[in-house]
């Protein structure tokens, strides 16, 4: 059962107000969480969710307003300020040094010391105990910067978990999860919900985990506080509802049948552990769904074909021919695209224009006797922009000024612009709004009528249900099972994906 929270704020935030050059970005926004609760903040991209949260974190400053902790009137001018008085944030986008390993990211700054010297052995006690006791497998010897990006949210929600804060600000701290991880996650809030009082803000795209963990939820919508609710007395459908103001049909479009032609094939792909002899087909105007629990190899399979990781054997085919998959550049000119799963790392040049990300892959197609047609470029741009709906004042304004959502349609965008026959899309609607989402599966079911064939890697068993024609199921690097569309509920996804079947 949970526990019913106190009537005394943790944290309390009342009329706030904050603008930006040109844009009102909250508007007298109220918020409070309980100790002992999990209070849920959603809204579309934009919404101001981000915004309320950094002016909490300190990151930002409030224009106007009051922000109370623990009944007291307090003034945050700084992340140390916000650090001093228990809170803790952990952001959708990953904070960790590369370089060190698990158990030094854990402790970074906190570590156990004598005389001024660390307590090696005691450092990795330590982190080993709180991986086991957050039901995280993971090895506190590893560099992060081997890790997949699963792995290192992993290691990023530890390392605030272990600083006993009590609050913990979590910005879609599932976002690359499968479901067993999630669940996991979702035991250890409820313990410190529990044990501690621990209150919890929570930002999610993933609508369903309101009713799986949220005990109230707050609803922005265009900066403004639509209204806080109980979550047990709100349905999912008039939370989206009051989010968007108004009802989303059809989130899932009807998608055709695949046309007879081959787009893709793979054959016997083997990369040391991770990938062990993995074949499969794609034919055109066909979405096959890629899916599998942390580790299970879909991300390294995107990777190693689209030959941004080599490989020990296989081959790759594209319509029928074999091609060179040995570097980016030959599998992009074979038509033959990725789109990363991590698109500040990989997917974008952040201080380049939305239109300068668009043009790099397409700027040798859209050049004429040597020299790049700038005006062909600006237009598919816009076309683009529309088409996704991407909130931007202008395809000049520079990738690291837009909203996390954005961001993934600029690069689903970039991709879509090089025409390519074959589009692999690791987590393609990863950290995007419900409207957001539901214009990506539309453009994917455009480009299906069009005949590209898409190789879709994710960890939303929804999403791989609904929009595959087939979906196969990795574990521990091979095929544990194909299954065709309509034949697979999320739970027999699950099942096969942790071994259960075969």
């Amino acid at each position: 059962m949970r526990t019913e929270p106190s009537n005394v704020p943790l944290v309390e935030m009342k009329g706030i107000i904050k603008r930006f050059p040109g844009v009102l970005a909250l508007d007298q926004v109220d918020f409070s969480l309980l100790p002992g609760e999990v209070h849920m903040l959603l809204g579309e991209n934009g919404a101001g969710k981000s915004t309320l949260i950094k002016i909490l974190s300190g990151a930002y400053t409030k224009d106007k307003g009051e922000i109370f902790v623990r009944g007291e009137s307090v003034a945050i001018h700084s992340p140390v300020d916000s650090l001093q008085l228990g809170l803790s944030f952990i952001y959708q986008e990953l904070n960790l040094v590369p370089q060190l390993d698990i158990a030094r990211n854990m402790f970074l700054g906190m570590e156990p010391r004598a005389l001024g010297f660390v307590k090696i052995k005691e450092l990795y006690d330590k982190a080993a105990f709180y991986l086991n006791k957050f039901h995280m497998d993971l090895d506190p010897y590893a560099i992060v910067g081997t890790l997949s990006v699963t792995q290192q949210k992993l290691v990023e929600i530890a390392r605030a978990l272990i600083k006993d804060a009590q609050v913990l600000v979590l910005d879609e701290p599932t976002d690359v999860l499968e479901d067993r991880s999630r669940q996991n996650l979702f035991s250890v809030i409820n313990e410190l919900k529990r044990s501690h009082s621990v209150g919890f803000i929570y930002i999610s795209h993933r609508y369903a985990e309101v009713h799986e963990l949220g005990d109230r939820v707050t609803i922005l919508r265009d900066g403004e506080n639509e209204g806080t609710y109980r979550v047990a007395e709100i349905t999912l459908d008039q939370i989206i509802e009051r989010m968007i103001g108004r009802k989303i049909e059809n989130q899932y479009p009807q998608i055709g049948a695949p046309q007879a032609q081959e787009a893709l094939r793979v054959e016997d792909i083997r990369q040391g552990n991770k990938l062990n002899g993995i074949s499969l087909n794609l034919r055109k105007g066909e979405i096959v769904s890629v899916t599998g629990l942390m580790g299970a190899g879909k991300t390294e399979l995107g990777r190693a074909i689209c030959g941004i990781d080599p490989c020990d054997a296989g081959e790759v085919y594209i319509e029928g021919k074999r091609i060179n998959f040995s570097t980016p550049k030959r599998t992009i000119e074979a038509g033959l695209a990725y789109l990363a799963e991590d698109r500040k790392a990989l997917g974008l040049i952040l201080v380049h224009s939305i239109r300068d990300n668009f043009g790099l892959p397409s700027s040798a197609r859209l050049s004429k006797l040597g020299f790049i047609d700038h005006r062909a470029i600006t237009s598919e741009c816009d076309q683009f922009m529309k088409k996704l709906d991407i909130k931007a004042p202008s395809m000049e304004t520079k990738a690291n000024q837009l909203s996390g959502g954005n961001q993934q349609k600029a690069v689903v965008a970039k991709w879509l612009g090089t025409q390519s026959k074959v589009l692999v899309f690791d987590e393609p609607t990863r950290g995007i709004d419900i409207r957001g989402k539901a214009e990506v599966y539309s453009l994917m079911n455009e480009l299906l009528e069009q005949g590209i064939g898409i190789l879709m890697l994710t960890s939303d068993y929804q999403e791989a249900v609904e929009m595959g024609h087939r979906t196969i199921v990795l574990y521990h690097g091979r095929i544990a099972k194909e299954f065709q569309r309509g034949e697979a509920t999320e739970e027999d996804i699950l099942r096969t994906a942790i071994g259960a079947e075969k």
